[in-house]
């Protein structure tokens, strides 16, 4: 059951990626087309969204270093896993949805830089 799911899960990710590569140079385009002095005034207007920047920085930041402390104990491999059948928890599958989630977040993010840069 959660084979099937993580695999799904992992396409989901690739799929967002590649969305994220668009948005990605999507943003350098409409970069290159803006004031220095347009893109400070509109984010320092905006407080809110300065902080909101710097937390889901660090929530990313987080769920790498999560995910990376999972590969570390030898969670996140699907060997674990499927060797042992007395684990309850589909550590692969949090693994992987870590990652996606932290994609999502910085897409979001990437998304409304593009929306601040608009003129």
């Amino acid at each position: 059951m959660y084979e099937s799911l993580t695999i799904f899960i992992s396409g989901i990710t690739v799929i967002v990626g590649i969305f994220g590569l668009y948005l990605f140079l999507k943003f350098l385009s409409v970069w290159k087309n803006t004031d220095s002095e347009i893109i400070k005034a509109r984010v320092s207007r905006s407080e809110k969204f300065l902080m909101k920047n710097i937390l889901l920085i660090f929530i990313v930041g987080l769920l790498i270093v999560y995910h990376n402390f999972m590969e570390f104990l030898g969670l996140a491999y699907p060997d674990f896993y499927f060797g042992y059948l007395s684990v309850r928890y589909p550590t692969r599958l949090i693994a992987v949805t870590e990652l996606l989630l932290a994609l999502l977040i910085t897409e979001w993010l990437m998304y409304k830089w593009i929306e601040i840069t608009r003129e």
